[in-house]
Parts: structure tokens; sequence; C-alpha cells
């Protein structure tokens, strides 16, 4: 019993002389996605099929990793350069602060803590180690950082009115990239309700309600009992709506979709996910929830992962895309890739040929911009908070 208990003492004092005294690892090098793009200062050779497209998505998990976005690079799949490259005018990055050691199956336990790894090996700051709302407050860190060096190439949108008046300055592949902060679960409130007005205040627009697992606040789409929202995630919706912090419904539960739907006085989103008709994985939403988060003005930002396409091709995005705008309209599905957390479908490079394919398919040039950048641009200009909110 003394050897355990040794030991048990042993291993944070290993680690803690671990953390403060060895390099960081770069942990995107070894585990991030495997596409890498050249980091030429060329543009694309394919150009859009549309004209001055402007391109909107929904999920870039880059704040993940250790480089700074400001800076083009040959890792993973985005960067401001990269995507100012192939016109994109606004992106959602996301701070990701929790995974368990199971993200694939279909029922998920919240086991294990894969983000204390990376915060660990990548040298985040030390207070990350045990808090989820640090491991946030860091990302919203890291974004403004990024900004601040980008000599104006890269602004972090907080309103609708920055959002209006970006919007009137950017040009294709000069910018500005507008970027918005948004959460991937709950999990750094730290399940305290309070906590939301500290996320808000640290300049995050839009939060989901859970992540792979069930929580306090709401059942996951992968977790074990896939349950609605609990009185306490009740109150986490009235909250959101009084601050203007936008609902993202991805991972969140059929019946917690439903009775967010039901709560929420504003719109929501889901700001990557796949659908059920096309690809039957439990994350992936059936044609009901779909046509009721349209019927609430809301949008559906399909993704390029496997998990919610059931592929790795283009066409597999396309066909999820269709489904949604054959079923209510082109005005309520857009892009929700997941830059930089696993192999995709689609690389930046390859958006002309997502614009050219939904072209082929019969989509309308109106539908097509719509569907590559305006649904995200209109959804964010009529849900972010004023400057004046209160």
């Amino acid at each position: 019993m003394k050897k355990v208990m040794l030991a048990l003492i042993a291993i944070p004092i290993f680690l803690g002389t671990t953390y403060f005294i060895s390099p960081p690892l770069d942990v995107e090098k070894y585990f991030g996605p495997t596409e890498s793009i050249s980091d030429s200062e060329n543009t694309i050779a394919v150009p859009y099929a549309l004209s001055n497209l402007f391109v909107a998505d929904m999920h870039a998990d880059t704040l993940l990793w250790k480089r700074n976005i400001a800076e083009r690079s040959e890792l993973g799949h985005a960067d401001l350069h990269r995507l100012l490259d192939v016109n994109v005018g606004l992106q959602v990055f996301m701070s990701v602060v929790e995974a368990p050691d199971d993200v694939d199956a279909d029922s998920i336990k919240q086991e294990g803590d894969q983000i204390r790894t990376v915060a660990l090996l990548d040298k985040w700051p030390y207070q990350t180690l045990g808090s989820y709302k640090e491991r946030a407050l860091y990302h919203a860190s890291k974004l403004f950082k990024a900004a601040d060096s980008s000599n104006g190439r890269l602004k972090v949108i907080l309103s609708k009115e920055d959002l209006t008046v970006g919007k009137q300055n950017w040009q294709t592949k000069e910018g500005p990239l507008l970027a918005i902060l948004g959460m991937e679960g709950a999990h750094a409130t730290e399940f305290k309700v309070e906590n939301v007005q500290t996320l808000f205040d640290a300049g995050f627009r839009s939060m989901g309600l859970a992540h792979y697992s069930d929580t306090e606040f709401a059942g996951s789409s992968s977790g074990m009992v896939k349950h609605g929202l609990t009185d306490k995630g009740k109150a986490l919706i009235k909250k959101m709506n009084a601050i203007g912090m936008i609902i993202d419904v991805a991972h969140l539960s059929n019946q917690g979709i439903e009775d967010a739907l039901n709560l929420s006085v504003n719109p929501v989103y889901s700001s990557h996910t796949g659908v059920f008709a096309t690809c039957s994985k439990a994350r992936n939403l059936p044609d009901s929830i779909i046509k009721k988060i349209a019927q609430r003005q809301g949008l559906i930002g399909i993704g390029f992962f496997k998990g919610a396409i059931c592929g790795s091709a283009l066409e597999d995005t396309v066909r999820a895309i269709k489904h949604v705008r054959d079923l209510v309209g082109s005005e309520h599905v857009g892009l929700g890739s997941g830059w930089d957390i696993a192999s995709l479908a689609i690389t930046p490079t390859e958006l002309p040929d997502l614009t050219r394919a939904l072209l082929d398919q019969g989509f309308s040039d109106k539908e097509a911009r719509n569907v590559m950048g305006r649904n995200v641009a209109r959804f964010f200009l009529d849900n972010l908070p004023s400057k004046e909110h209160k």
C-alpha cells in the first residue's frame, strides 16, 4: 500500500516537473489532420464559377493547436492566408475544451480528457490543465492575439454592427477575414449558468449545450441516455437568450434540440452536422428536426467529415446539402466544415470544386451563393447582439 501511495504522489510531481521544463511538442504535427496544403504564396489554380463569392463556414477547430492562425502554415487545413486565398470572408472558430477517450461511438461516457493531454504537451497556461473555463479563455486570447498581429486582415466580430462594417470592407482574397468565437459544448461554464457571462465578456458569441456525452445541462446525440434539457439546461437557454449568446444545437440530442426550439426566443443553428437521411449516424439530424429548425429561421451547417456524410468524397457532402435544400430550401443550409480536427472530404482549396458541384446538381447561382456563405452571414447578422444590447 505504501508503494501505491508513493506512486500516486510521484505521478503529479513528475507531470508538474515535465510541464515546466519540457518544450512544447506541437501535437498537431503528430495527431492533427493528415491533409496539408502547400505554403505557396500563389492563389488557387481553379477559380470559382461564381464571381465575387463570399464564403462563410461555421466550424473550425484550429484554435486547439499551437500555431498562430494569422500565419501561413503547412499543417492542417486552415489559417488566415489559406482561407483568404479561397474567398472565405467569415469563419466561426470553435473552442474545444474537452473530449473523452471515446469520440466515435453512438453511446459515449464522459471518461478521460484528451484535451488535457494536448494542453500538457503543447504547454498551454498551467491553469488550463484543470479548468475547462480557463481553456476557453486561453483560446479566446489566442484568437484576439492573432487578430492583433494580422495588420487588420483578421477581425474578431462581437456584434451585428461589427459584421455589417466588416462585410462592407470585405474584398475577395484581400479580406478581412471576419472571425466569430464559438464554444463546442458548454463544459467551459463548468456547469454554472452564471459563467456564461464570463465567456460572453471574453468574446464568445455562440455556444453548444452538449458535446460527446450527456451533461448536467442536456443530453448528447452520442450520450448514454440522450435525454432532453434539464432544469439547469433550461436556465442556461434563458440566460443565453438574455445576453445575446447564440445557441448551437450541434451534438445535442434530438429531444434536447426539441426542448431548445420550444424554449428559446431566438433562432438556433447547428454549426456542424449531417443529415440522417443520407448518413444514419446518431449525431445527424432527422428530417423532422431540420424542418423545425428551418421554421424557426435557423440554419444547418453540413460537416465535411465522415461522421456527418458517411464518406470521404465531395459528392457525399453535396448529397447532404442537396437533401436539406430539397427539404426546406437553400436559405437554411450552409457550410460546417470541421477544419483542423479530422480528415475531411474537402480541404479549403477544394471549395471552388464544391461550388461547381452544386451548380452541376442544379443549384441556381442564388442557391449556390446562399449555401457557400450568404446564409451564414445573414444568420449571424440577424442574431448577433447589437452593441447596445444589455
